[in-house]
């Protein structure tokens, strides 16, 4: 072998290299994190709501709600750091609470940074047979950025929430993962 056969051979060597290092890194930045808590209806408080009367068919309204969760120890950790509480802002258009909803969260965490949330998802009321509702709302979560270290975080969750505006209840499940961005 010559030297200039050593030397592109040297270099489509370092090439490889790099081009593992770069997806080696690429993955390792990636590295997904899966995600599961249950959060009771005493978790969580409506602080305020409203809901405006549509006037087109019976029981349609247009509605924004603010709720609160508080987050007991080791429920949710994101990249080790526990979330404490949890804030959401939403609005749902609903026919006798069947319909549409979008919400933007925000997890404070122990650190003081945040993370931020954008959901959408669909309510469904059944009734039971004593009479009482049965109101669930299903949808995915889409985590889209924090502040500090948590910026580039991204991820999904699938959640399904039992909710009565009327009398403040609000228990929630949610499974998903996230992952970190440059």
């Amino acid at each position: 072998m010559n030297a200039r056969q050593m030397i592109k051979a040297l270099a489509a060597g370092v090439a490889f290299i790099a081009t593992v290092s770069a997806v080696i890194g690429d993955a390792q930045a990636q590295e997904k994190h899966k995600f599961s808590y249950k959060l009771p209806a005493s978790a969580g408080k409506y602080p305020q709501q409203y809901s405006i009367d549509v006037g087109d068919v019976p029981g349609h309204a247009a509605r924004i709600y603010e709720i609160e969760r508080a987050f007991p120890p080791g429920t949710l950790a994101f990249e080790g750091v526990s979330v404490v509480r949890e804030r959401i802002v939403g609005y749902s258009d609903y026919v006798n609470t069947n319909g549409p909803a979008w919400a933007y969260g925000v997890y404070y965490l122990e650190d003081g940074n945040k993370v931020y949330a954008r959901a959408s998802g669909a309510s469904q009321t059944t009734f039971n047979p004593d009479g009482t509702k049965n109101s669930i709302s299903t949808g995915v979560a889409n985590l889209t950025g924090g502040t500090g270290k948590f910026k580039g975080i991204r991820g999904s969750a699938r959640f399904n929430v039992r909710f009565d505006p009327a009398v403040g209840r609000i228990d929630a499940v949610y499974d998903g993962e996230y992952w970190m961005e440059d």
